[in-house]
């Protein structure tokens, strides 16, 4: 086999098995419109989200942005550990970083979160918009 056609199939070949499709990075990134809130197994969407325009996006430079009443903008950068498929949230508002365990159902997300009694009892559930 010539030897540029060799280089050019392996290189190929690492450029797609870096992509990663299925990688949380990769799933998280885009705009997700906030649906429920559920503390301790209450419905608390109407306290969390009262006007129905909560959102956040993810970005591909693992920036983000959220907005929606009652507690305005927000931004800041995001990480996450693809094997335990948690995502890290270090936002520019003082004491609002969260840790969250993400789990997938089609165009859902639902985020549990880390780290506090009552952030284990914490449950958001976000649907993609984009």
């Amino acid at each position: 086999m010539n030897t540029k056609l060799t280089y050019f199939l392996l290189a190929t070949i690492l450029a797609i098995s870096c992509t990663q499709p299925g990688t949380l990075d990769n799933k998280i990134t885009g705009t997700w419109k906030m649906e429920k809130v559920f503390e301790y197994g209450k419905d608390v969407t109407e306290k969390h989200n009262p006007k129905n325009d909560r959102w956040i996006e993810f970005k591909s430079d693992h920036s983000f942005v959220s907005d929606g009443e009652p507690f305005g903008r927000n931004t800041g950068r995001w990480t996450t550990d693809n094997e335990k498929s948690i995502l890290y949230i270090d936002s520019d508002v003082d004491d609002d970083d969260s840790e969250w365990s993400v789990t997938f159902d089609k165009d859902q997300v639902i985020w549990t979160g880390i780290g506090h009694p009552r952030k284990e009892n914490t449950k958001l559930i976000h649907r993609r918009m984009n």
